[in-house]
């Protein structure tokens, strides 16, 4: 049933989404550059140069030429063939289109770009939580839930990929959500589409169309759905076929063998089998994770009041449905699995997110750096921590007890902005409180700025104790990560820093991050010559993030 919100709740909907804008807009060069980020352009280049080779326009195939000889150093033959590029397409574009040439300035736009489209994400999953619930205050703080998840809130500037698949997973759901109420073909073709797009971003998208057509046939088994549907579902899996090729172009020589090929590759991935991760305290292959990994990292980074909530609402969930399950209809051998469309929908995000977790762990994929491979299930865990509280809400009987969850509620949402402003522009590195405070040398035992982020900082921190100084070089542990911080700086202060990597002997000051490739039970990375002085720490809470030492004079 339509529930039409009154003046006050639109107000203050609009109100919340444009401040959520608002602050999206002032902050978004505030974060620094992820490791990444650089190859998902490049990847971007060699698509667009591959797609324009179809179309008439040289003038700019030729300009996508030259940035792609810019960016020879990128093994085009490699890992950028598998990644979906639905997003880094169009912003190659725009780069040429608007002559960005200062790289800052394209990884700002990037940023901005990123955050919109989680933004749009973030709406489409307050109108899921309409369309199921129709409670305004759920629904409100439900959303409140999503964006005030601090690890995702700060990928959302940054991610070149987790972040975009999470957006377009929380679009398809909702119009999954629609075709549950109302099967037609215009549902269908949209909903294909964004299925289309999601799994164009990232394979793993293919589980939406998939738990849907089990739904489907579910339905059929407990006789609540019509066969006379089966048409728009055929309809619907051809144009997602149909819509994943055209938004992927890796799939345009060989669909089915590319897609087959592109599995393989995110099941077991090849590139990092020689890398290192740390993982409570221990120095662990990527590929041989422990099966406790996916929710360890879950439960030390979600807010607790997020994981209470989403254990009372699971377990009400999944008691429903054993409840359906063991009570057969009268007169009739087929099961109930769900008694109206509002219980479809809840066991549908609980299927999925059951499925997904226990799927991962059985067959050992590979997932590292924390849980950002899986970011898009916080879709799930946030819509489960809103049905607890939409179950406290309804079994409590006074209003005063209700205001008065409502205000231990606002109170903790109040808490997370605190320590998600304390944290800014580092919302990444989240730990919950619990844990955060706990743990003594929290980055010894657990990833902390994997993406590099702190490199712009330290960088900028240099330059001001160097502000009269022509040159200034900078030894590291993890080369990499410190060059490309370098190009969200000002040209001039580009050409001031050179990093010289682990050539501590020519370095005017070291750079210490923590990155999960230094191992320093095994390496001397981290073996920092008498001759330098240590002169800056970065933490925040407990965490330590960074440490800058200087050359003695």
């Amino acid at each position: 049933m339509k529930r039409y919100f009154d003046k006050k709740e639109r107000i203050i909907t609009f109100s919340l989404f444009a401040i959520f804008l608002i602050i999206g807009i002032l902050t978004f060069r505030d974060y620094g550059i992820s490791i990444d980020e650089e190859f998902h352009r490049a990847a971007g280049f060699y698509w667009l140069n591959y797609i324009l080779d179809f179309t008439p326009f040289r003038e700019i195939n030729a300009e996508v030429t030259n940035k792609l000889l810019e960016l020879k150093e990128f093994d085009f033959q490699g890992v950028s063939l598998t990644y979906g590029v639905i997003f880094d397409i169009p912003l190659s574009f725009l780069e040429i289109i608007f002559k960005i040439e200062d790289p800052k300035n394209y990884f700002f736009l990037k940023h901005f770009l990123t955050f919109i489209l989680f933004y749009v994400g973030s709406i489409f999953f307050y109108k899921l939580l309409i369309n199921r619930f129709s409670n305004y205050v759920v629904a409100i703080l439900g959303t409140l839930f999503f964006i005030l998840s601090p690890r995702i809130y700060g990928n959302s500037f940054f991610n070149p990929k987790d972040i975009i698949f999470l957006s377009l997973v929380s679009i398809a759901i909702y119009y999954c959500f629609k075709l549950f109420d109302k099967i037609n073909y215009k549902n269908f073709i949209i909903f294909s589409i964004f299925c289309a797009l999601a799994t164009s971003q990232r394979i793993f998208g293919i589980f939406i169309p998939l738990s849907f057509l089990a739904f489907y046939i579910l339905g059929t088994l407990s006789k609540k759905e019509d066969l006379k549907h089966f048409k728009g579902i055929i309809l619907f899996f051809v144009s997602f076929f149909i819509f994943t090729i055209i938004f992927w172009p890796y799939l345009w020589s060989n669909p089915i063998e590319n897609l087959f090929k592109t599995y393989q590759f995110f099941s077991h991935h090849p590139h990092l089998e020689t890398l290192k991760m740390l993982f409570d305290g221990k120095y662990i292959d990527n590929n041989l994770v422990p099966y406790n990994y996916i929710f360890t990292w879950i439960i030390i980074t979600t807010p607790t009041l997020y994981l209470i909530l989403f254990s009372v609402g699971y377990f009400f969930i999944f008691k429903n449905f054993i409840s359906n399950l063991i009570n057969l209809k009268e007169n009739n051998n087929s099961y109930d699995f769900w008694k109206n469309e509002g219980e479809k929908k809840d066991l549908f995000i609980i299927f999925n997110l059951t499925f997904i977790i226990l799927m991962l762990i059985i067959s050992r994929a590979s997932i590292f750096t924390g849980w950002r491979h899986l970011y898009f299930i916080n879709i799930f865990i946030i819509y489960l921590s809103v049905y607890g509280l939409y179950k406290i809400n309804i079994n409590l009987n006074s209003n005063i007890a209700k205001k008065s969850v409502l205000g231990l509620i606002i109170f903790y949402l109040f808490f997370i902005v605190y320590k998600m402003y304390n944290y800014h522009p580092y919302q990444n590195i989240y730990f919950n409180t619990i844990f955060a405070n706990t743990i003594k040398n929290i980055h010894e035992k657990f990833e902390v700025d994997y993406w590099g982020l702190s490199g712009k900082k330290a960088l900028n921190e240099i330059l001001v104790l160097e502000k009269n100084s022509n040159n200034v070089s900078v030894g590291v542990a993890s080369y990499l990560q410190l060059e490309k911080s370098k190009k969200l700086l000002e040209k001039h202060e580009r050409e001031k820093i050179k990093i010289v990597g682990q050539e501590y002997e020519k370095a005017d000051y070291i750079y210490t991050n923590f990155m999960s490739e230094v191992d320093k039970k095994y390496n001397d990375k981290y073996n920092i010559p008498e001759t330098y002085s240590k002169i800056s720490t970065f933490k925040l809470d407990n965490i330590l993030i960074y440490e800058l030492f200087k050359k003695n004079r």
